[in-house]
């Protein structure tokens, strides 16, 4: 069996304390640790975590893998500023694992936090796991020392966007590998979106494809997208959500803008 100690020796870890109420409102704790795969990355490079609960009491208790599935760290990059989540938004559905007594649980591995955040810029980041959407406390910081590299394209493109965000609005980025804008065959490329309100049609949902991807007459069941230039090499298509000029009146225009698009 795996112990505390020995998971202490396999890389970078945060330990915390989540408080699993069983019965009526006795507390079990489970310890949390946070082991990174590497503490020096280069810039681009994936950034790996993961989440493992021991159950340090003498009774089985239950701790949620999904506990990690959103902004649960808070990163501070190089000038002392938060970076802010740019991660997944959508829902998932609960996911609970029973954690025998005095035993090792790994509830979320190989997270990549460049999935989550923007690492923008080479040198020393905080990163603490915060437990304010998991009912836990929040842990000690690591340190992970980014060293200079170069951006994904992806990562370029969210970059470019992210300062664009009106108030009260954020950037998430939604898949990558392959994507298919509304209307439009499957095709290898990425995709983001700038958010206030899904259900609302308070959105603009962006698609960046390797290759043409044009309008397919068989797909009827969601709007489709239109095609708004090309940038970097790769075709753009955009998708405006119907509420979205109310709120954001000009936010065609300002993405064309700020991403240098051309038709």
């Amino acid at each position: 069996m795996t112990t505390p100690k020995q998971i202490q020796t396999v890389g970078a870890i945060l330990t915390i304390t989540m408080l699993t109420v069983v019965g009526q409102g006795v507390k079990d704790k489970l310890a949390t640790d946070i082991v990174a795969e590497k503490q020096t990355v280069r810039l681009g490079d994936p950034i790996l975590v993961s989440v493992r609960v021991t159950n340090q009491s003498p009774e089985a208790v239950e701790a949620s893998r999904t506990a990690t599935a959103f902004d649960c760290f808070e990163v501070t990059g190089p000038d002392g500023q938060r970076l802010r989540y740019v991660g997944f938004d959508g829902q998932v559905a609960e996911n609970r694992v029973g954690v025998r007594p005095f035993s090792t649980v790994t509830i979320a591995e190989t997270l990549d936090l460049t999935d989550r955040y923007l690492f923008q810029t080479p040198g020393r980041y905080s990163i603490r796991l915060s437990g304010k959407w998991a009912g836990f406390s929040d842990s000690r910081a690591i340190a992970i020392e980014v060293t200079p590299g170069k951006l994904s394209e992806f990562d370029e493109v969210a970059a470019a966007l992210l300062p664009l965000c009106p108030s009260g609005w954020h950037l998430a980025k939604d898949a990558r590998g392959e994507v298919t804008p509304f209307g439009r065959p499957r095709v290898a490329g990425f995709a983001l979106h700038l958010c206030h309100n899904h259900m609302r049609g308070e959105a603009v949902l962006l698609w960046f494809t390797k290759a043409e991807s044009k309008l397919d007459p068989g797909q009827t069941s969601r709007p489709e997208s239109q095609y708004f230039g090309r940038v970097r090499g790769l075709f753009v298509y955009g998708s405006v959500g119907s509420n979205t000029p109310a709120l954001w009146a000009t936010a065609t225009e300002d993405i064309s803008r700020a991403l240098q698009i051309k038709k």
